[in-house]
């Protein structure tokens, strides 16, 4: 793995981060040698993370095959797993947090093997190193049908069974999401299907609701007119209860949660019509009770091309999502009643990115996963437009500690290995170099700033490549930050003897 890799020890007790909180970017572009993909689910397991992959198969030109990559604590590989090594087929693992992680602790993917009207759906058990348990055969549809099916999310639920959530694509007929019931060995229980001959429908996301029914999420609409996200709760055997339309000119929603409480929250977008016709868009929180009736709805982050991904609900009630907001990242923490507490974007410096998926850590942090796009391969770094990363945080977001406090929001993924700062540990004077690409632009002038471990700032200057006079600083752990007027760019933690 090359590009922006950090790693931070922090911090002391009594301080801003919990002890022990560390944070990193890692791209895989090495790994996948010039060819495409994109990660849709992150874990962590007990010697770090497993990312769930899929990418252009490194035996097959054109094929997508299934990846599962095992990181250490500070995002060093440690495995890389292929599966279905030899066919030339294409596999599909989901979309939005596409793994259920199961009781046992071990993880489950509905995993689509081949494409088209040959098309078989096949239930994958992983342990927690990424190596394959089981596989068991679940669905498919005979060539004369003309049917498409693709999966999205599979979520273990209460008796061990498994919600699989999709959508058919019939040749001469809208697509009809579905619900897809397993019981605890893999065999189908039953199948439903939602939307008409006059309505669209793909299901993105499924939770179970009270022990019994299921809530699905994802978007639907006549042909020709714009999608709404809908919201639809079953009873147990998957027959529907109610359904709610909201969003006004939304187009996607794929994530919904059951509080503690029993409400249920929708990760979803919204938009009017009236807004700009290059398609501004807001991100929305909504919480439901069991009637559908909206209990309340908070919307943020009000931009072109805004998406929402996913989010997970913390154990004090407060939330931590993902989404994009103008081809960049965004991760955000959110309180119980939906409002927000903090935002950060991070991005490449040319290019887009992307989220799907986001886990609270056990040290009070979170990990997220999802791709890179990159317009035009400018550096060796970057031979594919379509890259793999994965992104760990403290609990404020910071991939270095103290972040929130150098006065930026935006945040760069690939200037970390740009930054040089030595010696460390440091007594008296500290270098500190920036070697950008050429095609690097900064906005705006320059900044050091050098935070202590409780987050004040003890030094901070406009940048230039000379030592820097630290002699007056006390022993201890320090925060280096490197930025511009709009992005954060790199960082690094150093200690001073």
């Amino acid at each position: 793995m090359r590009l922006a890799h950090l790693i931070v020890v922090v911090a002391l007790a009594g301080g801003n981060w919990a002890f022990g909180q560390g944070g990193f970017i890692v791209h895989l572009d090495d790994l996948q040698e010039g060819r495409n993909g994109a990660a849709f689910a992150v874990r962590e397991v007990p010697d770090g993370y497993l990312v769930f992959c899929d990418q252009f198969s490194q035996e097959f030109t054109g094929r997508t095959h299934i990846y599962v990559r095992g990181l250490d604590a500070i995002g060093e590989l440690q495995s890389d797993h292929q599966y279905r090594v030899g066919d030339d087929e294409d596999f599909d693992i989901g979309y939005i947090d596409a793994i259920a992680t199961n009781a046992d602790g071990t993880f489950t993917a509905a995993i689509a093997e081949g494409y088209g009207y040959l098309g078989e759906t096949w239930l994958y058990r992983f342990n927690s190193t990424g190596d394959t348990i089981s596989r068991h055969f679940v669905m498919s549809f005979e060539p004369a049908d003309s049917i498409v099916h693709i999966l999205k999310q599979v979520r273990e639920l209460g008796d061990g069974g498994f919600a699989l959530v999709g959508g058919f694509d019939p040749i001469d007929l809208p697509t009809r999401g579905f619900v897809v019931r397993v019981g605890v060995d893999g065999d189908t229980l039953w199948t439903r299907r939602f939307g008409s001959a006059t309505e669209g429908v793909v299901v993105l996301g499924v939770a179970e609701y009270d022990g019994a029914g299921l809530l699905l999420t994802g978007y639907g609409g006549a042909p020709g007119n714009p999608n709404k996200s809908f919201l639809i709760r079953t009873d147990s055997n998957g027959n529907q209860v109610w359904r709610r339309n909201y969003g006004d000119d939304a187009t996607v929603n794929g994530a919904v949660r059951v509080a503690a409480d029993g409400g249920i929250i929708t990760w979803s977008e919204y938009r009017e019509p009236t807004w700009p016709s290059f398609y501004w868009q807001q991100m929305m929180l909504t919480k439901w009770n069991d009637n559908g009736g909206i209990v309340w709805q908070k919307r943020s982050h009000y931009n072109n091309s805004v998406n929402t991904h996913d989010f997970e609900i913390l154990p004090d009630g407060s939330m931590i999502a993902t989404g994009t907001s103008a081809l960049e990242a965004v991760l955000a923490k959110f309180s119980s009643t939906g409002d927000s507490i903090w935002s950060r974007s991070y991005a490449p410096t040319h290019g887009g990115s992307y989220l799907l998926d986001v886990q609270p850590t056990s040290d009070g942090g979170f990990v997220a996963t999802g791709e890179t796009r990159r317009y035009d391969p400018i550096d060796t770094a970057f031979q594919t437009n379509q890259v793999i990363w994965v992104l760990k945080t403290d609990s404020l977001g910071c991939v270095v500690p103290g972040c929130q406090n150098v006065g930026v929001q935006e945040y760069a993924l690939d200037m970390d290995e740009h930054l040089q700062v030595w010696p460390n540990p440091v007594s008296d004077w500290l270098n500190i170099t920036f070697e950008p690409p050429t095609e690097f632009t900064p906005q705006g002038a320059l900044r050091i700033t050098v935070q202590d471990a409780l987050g004040k700032v003890v030094l901070q200057e406009v940048f230039t490549s000379r030592p820097i006079d630290v002699q007056h600083l006390s022993a201890g752990t320090y925060h280096v930050h490197l930025s511009d007027e709009k992005r954060w760019l790199a960082g690094k933690t150093i200690v001073k003897e």
